[in-house]
């Protein structure tokens, strides 16, 4: 059915039949509150969070196998955590620890009927599992999406464009992937990150240009590599007022071309399938504002202490308050971040975070053991040669050796852009450090949910190694 038929009917159905979504009261009461605790002081957000912990520690200790072993064995009674830095007399949770106790976390006091096993997306390697609400966790979710989306001033019913993962299957499609399809109630087009190619990427401007959508929802390397399209064959935007990234880390010179690109504002969220802590920007665009009603943000150093100095780099640990079917309490992340010394000019009091640095798989290494954040040699290259790219990713399975794996832009030369590359990559990293390789290939396999992904990290990578960043051990 063509696009513009299928806005028609929507219009119909839209102005006679109610939207699960706005009109759940589970999500429009949790919308409301939001509205309203974004404006909360220091104060009252520590004072909620010490109620949430302390019910969310009781709830734990006496329903969740996992956790009565792990407050026996600390010799701990829940009421030895009265308060926020009370949180540290407990163990962190890993990954792997989740993986071997998943059926252990799980409360016994919950229906589990009414629980959905997700996975994450893998972005550190290996897919995790996990049991969330059915219900309840996807709706107050999305209340914290919708809140931030509410801030660039989206109303319900705007045009959406989504470009992140696969399509969704269409009506009548019998479950097939499609490279495009519409979503009637949601007013959303959703185009497939997994088959960027050049005349893919010419069906979509069409379809974007029809459709007239007034925010994008994406990941930063399929809207990186969606921009780079647009840039090179001169195709202006006409009708987005803002962008929404999420799912990836976010590079800064990705967030000035994307916006450049299509001439609005973008903005970033930091969330995980796992759902133990929120972070986004603003309108001021200062710096990802903690959710504070979401759950307790920490960072943690090598030795899994908590850091409170700003601009010190340590690695995200979450405890999340909508987690009661199977509490994730100190559970921590792969990604590095630091505190703002900076409060917002918007006037909102929450924890500031000033960068999420990414993960410590995005790290590589030099032959002599030293570290280099991969980001600002990538970003050497984003200006200049990366025009005559259509997609690149590097990898890395030995110290010292990166080999960058290529797909050309139409019209442009292998040998000119191989040569530009390696002069430009060298210009960041040191020759006797590091061997470049290059590969051109007609196509890039893609990560979870259409994620790209810059670096396949093949290599272990441990905090540890911040300490080496970008210099001799």
């Amino acid at each position: 059915m063509p696009l513009r038929v299928q806005k028609g009917l929507r219009r119909i159905k839209f102005a006679f039949s109610k939207h699960s979504l706005w009109d759940h009261p589970e999500f429009v009461r949790y919308l409301q509150w939001l509205e309203q605790t974004q404006w909360w002081t220091k104060q009252q957000f520590e004072d909620y969070q010490t109620r949430q912990l302390v019910a969310l520690i009781q709830h734990a200790y006496d329903n969740v196998p996992y956790y009565k072993r792990v407050f026996d064995q600390s010799r701990l009674k829940p009421g030895d955590i009265k308060s926020l830095p009370d949180l540290q007399k407990l163990p962190i949770l890993t990954k792997d620890d989740v993986r071997k106790n998943l059926e252990d976390l799980v409360a016994r006091n919950v229906d589990r009927s009414t629980l959905v096993y997700r996975t994450t997306s893998g972005s550190t390697g290996v897919p995790l599992g996990i049991y969330q609400d059915r219900e309840t966790s996807y709706l107050r979710e999305l209340a914290y999406v919708y809140r931030q989306r509410r801030w660039a001033g989206w109303k319900l019913g705007d045009p959406y464009l989504v470009l992140r993962g696969n399509a969704p299957p269409e009506e009548g499609s019998e479950g097939k992937p499609c490279l495009h399809s519409y979503n009637l109630q949601n007013n959303a087009l959703f185009l497939s990150s997994y088959e960027m190619t050049e005349d893919n990427m010419f069906t979509y401007w069409k379809l974007i240009e029809e459709f007239k959508p007034k925010f994008v929802h994406g990941d930063s390397s399929s809207m990186e590599i969606f921009s780079r399209f647009l840039k090179r064959n001169a195709i202006k935007n006409g009708t987005i007022r803002a962008i929404f990234l999420g799912s990836q880390t976010i590079l800064p010179y990705q967030r000035k071309f994307i916006g450049e690109t299509f001439e609005c504002p973008v903005y970033s969220r930091y969330g995980m399938t796992e759902k133990t802590t929120d972070a986004v920007d603003c309108e001021k665009r200062r710096g990802y504002h903690v959710g504070m009603e979401y759950g307790v943000f920490e960072l943690l150093d090598q030795e899994n202490n908590p850091i409170t100095r700003t601009g010190t780099p340590g690695r995200v640990a979450g405890t999340g308050f909508d987690t009661f079917c199977m509490p994730l309490i100190r559970y921590a992340t792969e990604d590095i971040a630091e505190f703002s010394p900076e409060t917002c000019d918007c006037g909102r009091q929450s924890t500031l975070v000033t960068d999420f640095k990414g993960r410590l798989g995005e790290l590589i290494f030099s032959k002599s053991g030293y570290i280099v954040p991969l980001s600002p040699v990538y970003a050497s290259i984003h200006g200049g040669v990366m025009t005559k790219l259509r997609e690149i990713k590097f990898i890395q399975e030995e110290p010292g050796k990166l080999m960058i794996r290529m797909i050309l832009a139409p019209g442009s030369s292998q040998r000119e852009v191989q040569e530009k590359l390696l002069s430009d990559i060298y210009s960041k990293l040191d020759a006797r450090e590091f061997n470049v390789t290059t590969d051109f290939v007609d196509e890039i396999p893609r990560g979870g949910r259409g994620k790209l992904g810059l670096l396949d990290q093949r290599l272990p990578v441990k905090l540890e190694h911040l300490e080496t960043f970008g210099g001799n051990p």
